[in-house]
């Protein structure tokens, strides 16, 4: 019976027509490498469907987890902010001639200090400091160490060998505080601790919407004990974290993820049920469906015109795209056919010029654009109001007899004048350094002078063009990333301006942690959590074009230079 099927096939295929062979032939051909295509898309889309889902995973555990630290490390500056406030130390060691006199001070010096906080912050719970001598208590800001001799967070923080930050989690009661010794205070002889604590939920409020249907979160501390869990489509035991946590039991169906929490001595770890779009993967099948019936549909014509109409039109198109490849956009691409091949040729010369086009008029564009924004920024504020208000804060400031109040308005003032510049991107080198100048004596404030200022220009270059606002980013980067996640010795900042025959270098120096290489080109690169400086080195390339532009030059624990090269050009504003 096979044997009969097998002659009769094989009489009707010899005796049909040769379209109709052409195609059998290249059906059977196509259909194994389209089976085994089909798989193997199945199987791709599957494993991207899981990346996906493990990277959206890791985002979703990284944004929140970094939410937290955030929390963390803005409550930690304001714990040192108090603990090494040289004012609350000397009014709480103070000597008074009466209480009503101790205790205005502690209205006007400690209340604000320990009170304010918490309406800029309502995650505060309690700010307090505990004192051991005979100082009475005061409010809600001042108490004797006896009310807490007895709690263990102040016996492990009495044992503690520093004076920094110690974080104590009881995950019974549902509280976090921070507490800490107060070594202004200890100077004195009087023991002191500091006491902060936040709201538990709202803390961990970030890790409440990233479980999506099917996915979990859990928040464990060093002995292991369940600090925070929230699930979402999952029933209590459904999956045995404990187990996943420890590399036992990890089948195919489930995940699991963890990330420390920076700050705390926590670690984060999400976990759910893998889940895959079945629909896709029947898209994948339908999509190669109709493509096998579109190569049948389409091998009756092509059979018969391929060669004769086809193949020398789409050589010749290839050849001008190799010509186009290689960076050759100048070919004029052109044909005399009237079908859909001499279309294409015509079309992809149309499209050549199209994108020569395209290319120099994004490239004006982009620097009208850059212009635009600018002006419309700047338009966004009021000079004259700004300066109006300045000038009055200023005036007050010296009726008060706050000098250093004035001398900040007065930096500030000057800082937004050279900044808004009257609505122009260029400046002279000279209101440049003007600008910095005020914009470093603004962070020496903010600093309590805690770093000290070198400029070193030539004043040959001070009358020539700069653009706007090139240093102040690079400053701020010396200090936010530099100067002030140094841990020991004295911060210093150095500008220094040179020129050559053709070019001004504009450098900001710094004796800062540092970075590595690599971190270092991220931040030219827009590939950084910032933009301020890469915006320097993309609005100098914008301007003057490639040769100019800004370089980082950095090596971790060694500081780090960062140097404009600008060419030299006369200001005619």
């Amino acid at each position: 019976m096979i044997s009969s099927l097998r002659r009769l096939f094989e009489k009707n295929f010899r005796d049909s027509r040769l379209i109709k062979k052409i195609m059998i032939i290249y059906m059977t051909i196509s259909a194994v490498p389209i089976l085994f295509l089909g798989i193997f898309l199945i199987v791709q889309e599957r494993g991207t469907m899981q990346r996906q889902q493990t990277s959206a995973v890791r985002s979703a555990l990284m944004q929140a987890s970094s939410s937290v630290t955030s929390d963390i490390r803005v409550y930690n500056n304001l714990s040192d902010y108090v603990a090494y406030n040289q004012t609350v130390s000397d009014v709480l060691t103070g000597s008074y001639s009466n209480r009503y006199e101790m205790f205005e001070q502690y209205e006007k010096t400690i209340d604000p200090i320990l009170v304010a906080p918490s309406y800029f912050s309502p995650d505060i719970e309690k700010l307090k400091i505990y004192v051991g001598n005979d100082l009475p208590s005061h409010g809600v800001t001042i108490a004797h160490l006896a009310d807490i001799k007895n709690n263990a967070w102040y016996k492990q923080c009495k044992n503690s060998l520093n004076q920094s930050v110690t974080w104590i989690i009881d995950y019974k009661s549902h509280k976090i505080r921070s507490v800490r010794i107060m070594p202004l205070m200890e100077l004195n002889d009087v023991r002191a601790v500091l006491y902060l604590e936040v709201k538990y939920d709202a803390l961990f409020s970030s890790f409440n919407n990233i479980c999506q249907d099917g996915q979990g979160v859990m928040i464990l501390d060093e002995d292991g004990n369940r600090i925070y869990e929230r699930r979402n489509g999952l029933k209590s035991g459904a999956v045995k974290i404990s187990d996943m946590i420890a590399g036992k039991n990890r089948s195919g169906n489930f995940y699991i993820e963890s990330r420390k929490i920076q700050g705390l001595p926590l670690t984060v770890y999400m976990y759910g049920k893998r889940s895959f779009a079945v629909t896709q993967n029947l898209q994948v099948i339908v999509i190669l469906m109709i493509y096998l019936l579109i190569v049948i549909a389409t091998m009756r014509i092509a059979s018969r015109m391929f060669k004769r109409y086809v193949v020398s039109d789409i050589t010749r198109l290839e050849e001008n795209m190799h010509e186009v490849e290689k960076g050759n956009r100048t070919l004029m691409v052109v044909s005399d056919s009237k079908d859909e091949i001499g279309g294409l040729i015509r079309g992809f010369g149309s499209m050549l010029a199209e994108i020569n086009r395209l290319i120099k008029e994004n490239y004006e564009n982009k620097l009208s654009l850059r212009k635009a924004e600018m002006k419309a920024l700047q338009a966004q504020i009021n000079p004259h109001f700004l300066y109006n208000s300045l000038s009055l804060i200023n005036w007050k400031a010296i009726e008060a007899g706050a000098d250093d109040i004035s001398e900040v308005t007065l930096a500030l003032s000057s800082f937004y004048r050279t900044s808004l510049n009257r609505g122009k991107n260029v400046l002279t080198v000279e209101k440049e350094i003007e600008n910095v100048k005020s914009y470093i004596k603004i962070q020496s404030y903010m600093h309590d002078n805690s770093f000290d200022t070198v400029i070193d220009v030539d004043e040959g270059i001070l009358k020539y063009q700069t653009l706007n606002l090139l240093l102040q980013p690079l400053v701020e980067n010396a200090i936010d990333h530099g100067i002030d996640m140094k841990e020991d010795g004295r911060g210093f900042i150095k500008i220094i301006g040179r020129q050559t025959a053709d070019t001004i270098t504009l450098t900001v120096e710094d004796n800062g942690v540092g970075m590595d290489e690599e971190t270092a080109q991220k931040i030219i690169t827009f590939k950084s959590k910032g933009y301020g400086v890469a915006n320097v080195n993309q609005r100098i390339r914008l301007f003057y074009g490639q040769p100019y532009g800004l370089k980082i030059e950095s090596s971790i624990g060694s500081g780090t230079h960062c140097t404009v090269t600008i060419p030299k050009v006369l200001n005619e504003h």
